[in-house]
């Protein structure tokens, strides 16, 4: 029988190299794997604007929040966990406990289903009726056992502190009692490798949040809450809609609320950019008829605050309530609030889809609180003739650190007045 000739002469099959070869695949393979790994993990979603409707989950009719389907409706919020009759004990609106919910509103199980449909619930602690747990814990450790009951048994990452009415003129005490057992919670998230998104909704008037209100924010900063966004609760300006649009007072509220919280990150150290800092902030209105005669947010001014909201960045917007989000009955009045309708004529839903359109994000940090600066401005460029500077931009000139309100080249940051068409704003010595 003849031979057939070999492909490759000389060559002859080695085990050893070929054991030799496997290995090399078998590296490069691992290789390709972890790259392609941490690629996926490196490109994860960061957190973006969101909006979120509230729900009334005590209020009669009962509103399925659980059953809501479509983008608008990718977030909810749900209120209000309150202090029960007991004291310090978590309850629904001072109604029902934890487990009275679970059994009487189906509670549990409704949060659980909204949350394996892929969409984020966040719970929000106080309201205006009632009284907010920090009120009712005497001591930081009892509080934030209270809260982290909540947070626990619904499995959530996201929560809100709807700080009002009696809540809001409890003493200082009260307050830092709150911040600090809302820190200690973020702190052990963080150290068990997860995360704790908070917020914190204050009321506001046109000219911005109240004296208290600051109160209450610094009590946050101060502890070291690492705060998502600053939610002003705007709406019932108590100034009729015939004289002034609501959506014209809600921009000057936000407008207001924002210097306010810039000053008070800048006396912090916190030197966040104006964008930076509409990114920590969100806005919450209550649709249709408001609290106050003639005072009503129309569809028209829910247009007009979604596009200021896009424009600005705003981190959060919200309304108040998925439950009042259709036409009242023709038997109902349209003249006072309503817990189940706007006083509007509308079609159901209209507010969330206007409100929010183009909103993308879940709740979230998007801004990182603990961001640190060199105090003695190292961090920063001195001031540079032939360098452009975009808004936002800081340097250092003269021994001051100064901000860029506006794209500018070659003016000397300390050669106009801030206030007369300046491009820079001074925020502070380097020392």
């Amino acid at each position: 029988m003849k031979h057939r000739k070999p492909l490759f002469p000389g060559r002859r099959f080695s085990v050893a190299r070929f054991v030799a070869f496997l290995v090399v695949v078998a590296i490069v393979a691992t290789a390709v794997w972890g790259w392609l790994t941490a690629t996926r993990f490196s490109s994860k979603e960061l957190p973006a604007p969101w909006f979120g409707g509230y729900a009334d989950v005590t209020s009669t009719p009962s509103y399925t929040f659980e059953s809501d389907v479509g983008d608008v409706y990718k977030n909810v919020v749900l209120g209000f966990v309150t202090a029960s009759a007991a004291g310090c004990t978590p309850s629904w609106g001072g109604y029902y406990t934890m487990d009275e919910a679970a059994s009487q509103l189906d509670m549990d199980s409704r949060i659980a289903r909204t949350s394996r449909s892929g969409r984020t619930v966040t719970i929000s602690f106080g309201g205006q009726d009632g009284s907010e747990l920090a009120s009712s814990c005497p001591t930081e450790q009892e509080l934030k056992q209270a809260y982290d009951s909540v947070i626990s048994r619904y499995h959530v990452t996201s929560i809100d502190f709807d700080i009002e009415e009696g809540n809001l003129n409890a003493s200082s005490e009260v307050s830092a009692r709150r911040a600090q057992a809302v820190a200690q919670l973020q702190r052990e998230a963080e150290e068990s490798g997860g995360t704790l998104t908070v917020g914190l909704t204050l009321p506001v008037g046109r000219d911005g949040l109240t004296d208290l209100g600051r109160e209450t924010v610094e009590s946050f900063l101060d502890a070291g809450v690492n705060l998502a966004s600053l939610n002003v609760m705007a709406m019932d300006f108590n100034v009729p809609s015939t004289t002034t649009d609501q959506a014209t007072l809600i921009k000057d509220a936000l407008n207001a609320t924002h210097s306010q919280y810039r000053a008070m990150l800048y006396a912090r150290g916190k030197l966040f950019n104006d964008t930076q800092i509409w990114e920590m902030m969100g806005v919450t209105v209550l649709i249709g008829q408001n609290d106050t005669d003639g005072e009503v947010f129309t569809l028209d001014d829910a247009q007009q605050i979604n596009t200021f909201a896009l424009q600005a960045n705003l981190g959060r917007v919200n309304m108040w309530s998925l439950n009042r989000d259709q036409q009242c009955g023709e038997n109902a009045s349209v003249t006072s609030t309503q817990t189940s309708c706007s006083g509007m004529k509308q079609t159901t839903g209209e507010f969330a889809m206007i409100l929010g359109s183009s909103f993308r994000g879940t709740p979230g940090t998007l801004v990182d609180m603990n961001t640190t600066w060199e105090s003695n401005g190292s961090s920063y460029p001195e001031w540079d003739d032939n360098t452009h500077y975009a808004k936002g931009d800081k340097v250092v000139w003269n021994n001051q650190i100064y901000e860029a309100l506006a794209d500018n080249s070659g003016v000397k940051p300390d050669s106009t007045s801030e206030g007369t068409g300046s491009p820079w704003r001074l925020i502070g010595p380097t020392h």
